[in-house]
C-alpha cells in the first residue's frame, strides 16, 4: 500500500511540474520540450506501478455455460428442426394433392432426423374426403412403405 501512495505522489508531483513549466516558459520552444520531458516521466512513473506489481488487474472468471446448458439448446434447436422438416414436407404433399384434385384438411409428417442429416419420415396423418386416393399419391411420391394414417378416425 505504501508503494501505491508513493507512486500516487509522484504522479501529482510531475503534473504540478508540468503546469510549473507552463507557466514559466511560456510560448518558448523550451515549453515543448519541458513538458515532452515531463510526460516521458509522468509516463515512466504510471508504467512503473504496473510493472513494480503494485497495480494488477485480475480477470473475472466468466461462466459460459455447463454442457447440459449446450445439450438443452442442441435438444431445441433438434426439435425445432423435426418440426420445421415435418411442416415442409406436408406442404409438398398438400401441392400433389391438390395438384391432382384431392382437398386435404389436415396433413401431418412424422420425421426424424438421424445423425448423419438423413431425414425418415416415420408416418403421414391425412384428414381429406377421399385418403386412399391420398394414402395413393403420398406413397408414390415418398416410397410404398410409407405409413399413412386415416386422421379422420
Amino acid at each position: 500500500m505504501e508503494d501505491l501512495v508513493s507512486a500516487a505522489g509522484g504522479v501529482c508531483a510531475v503534473s504540478a511540474l508540468i503546469c510549473v513549466m507552463r507557466m514559466i516558459a511560456g510560448g518558448t520552444r523550451l515549453k515543448g520540450q519541458a513538458e515532452l520531458i515531463a510526460k516521458l516521466v509522468l509516463a515512466a512513473s504510471v508504467i512503473s506501478l504496473f510493472s513494480e506489481g503494485t497495480i494488477s488487474f485480475e480477470v473475472p472468471d466468466i461462466n459460459y455455460g455447463s454442457v447440459q446448458d449446450f445439450s438443452a439448446s442442441e435438444q431445441l434447436y433438434d426439435d425445432e428442426l423435426i418440426k420445421q422438416t415435418g411442416e415442409n414436407i406436408s406442404e409438398v404433399l398438400r401441392g400433389q394433392l391438390e395438384a391432382a384434385g384431392i382437398d386435404a384438411e389436415k396433413i401431418e409428417t412424422e420425421v426424424n432426423i438421424l445423425a448423419d442429416g438423413s431425414i425418415i419420415i416415420n408416418r403421414v396423418i391425412i384428414s381429406s374426403a377421399d385418403n386412399e386416393a391420398a394414402a395413393d399419391i403420398i406413397r408414390s411420391s415418398l416410397g410404398q412403405e410409407t405409413e399413412v394414417v386415416n386422421g379422420n378416425s
